[in-house]
C-alpha cells in the first residue's frame, strides 16, 4: 500500500470540526473585508460612476466570471479539504466560467476589425491588472489557506491552488469595483491571468503548509 494510500485509509473517517460551513463563511469574510481595505486605503477606490456600472452588463460580466473563479475555488476546497477528496464538480464550474467567457471574448473579436484588437485586449490598464488583482487578494490569499489548515486534505498540492483559485475569485471581484474596462476579450486575458496567479503559489507551498 502506497504511503498516500494509507493516509487516506486511516484518516478516512476524519471529518472538519463543526463542518466546513462556519469557517468557509469565515474565510470569505475575511477575504472579502481585507480586499475591500486595500481596494480604499490603496490607489484604488471605487469607481467614480459605480452606480451606473452596476446597472449595466459588462459589470455583471466580469463579476459573473470572477465570481464563478470564486465559486469553483469553494467547490474545490470543500471536497480537497476531506481525506481522498477530488475536485468533481468544481473543475467542471471552472472550465465552464472559461469556456464562457473565451467564447464572448471571441465573438467581441470577431466584431471588431483587426486594427482594433490591440486596444480591445489591451484596455487602459493591462500594465496594473495582475498585480492589483493578486495584491487585493493577499488578505483572502490567506485566509483561505488558513481554511485548508482546519481542514484535512491529503493532496496538498491540489489543496493549495484551490485555496489560491478561492481567493482570487474574491479578491478579483472585489478589484472589479475599481476597474473601468467592459472588453471581454481584456477579462479573458488578463483576469484569468491575474486570478492564476496565487492558485499557482498555493501548488508550491501547499506541500510545505498543508501537510500533516
Amino acid at each position: 500500500m502506497r504511503t498516500d494510500d494509507l493516509i487516506v485509509e486511516l484518516a478516512g473517517g476524519l471529518k472538519p470540526a463543526g463542518g466546513v460551513g462556519r469557517p468557509m463563511a469565515l474565510a470569505v469574510a475575511i477575504a472579502i473585508v481585507g480586499g475591500l481595505v486595500i481596494l480604499m486605503l490603496g490607489p484604488w477606490g471605487v469607481r467614480p460612476d459605480i452606480a451606473q456600472a452596476v446597472r449595466s452588463e459588462p459589470f455583471w460580466m466580469k463579476a459573473s466570471y470572477t465570481l464563478a473563479f470564486a465559486a469553483a475555488g469553494a467547490l474545490l476546497v470543500e471536497r480537497l479539504g476531506r481525506p481522498g477528496g477530488r475536485g468533481g464538480a468544481g473543475w467542471v464550474v471552472l472550465g465552464l466560467a472559461v469556456a464562457a467567457i473565451a467564447t464572448l471574448a471571441a465573438f467581441e473579436l470577431a466584431r471588431l476589425p483587426i486594427a482594433s484588437w490591440p486596444a480591445d485586449v489591451m484596455g487602459d490598464s493591462a500594465k496594473i491588472c495582475a498585480v492589483s488583482v493578486m495584491l487585493i487578494s493577499a488578505p483572502a490569499f490567506v485566509a483561505a489557506q488558513w481554511l485548508m489548515r482546519r481542514l484535512a486534505p491529503t493532496r496538498p498540492r491540489l489543496a493549495g491552488a484551490a485555496a489560491g483559485l478561492l481567493a482570487s475569485g474574491l479578491g478579483a471581484t472585489v478589484y472589479g469595483l475599481f476597474c473601468q474596462e467592459t472588453a471581454a476579450a481584456f477579462t479573458a486575458i488578463w483576469y484569468t491571468s491575474a486570478m492564476l496567479v496565487w492558485p499557482a503559489v498555493g501548488a508550491l507551498i501547499g506541500p510545505r503548509l498543508l501537510r500533516w
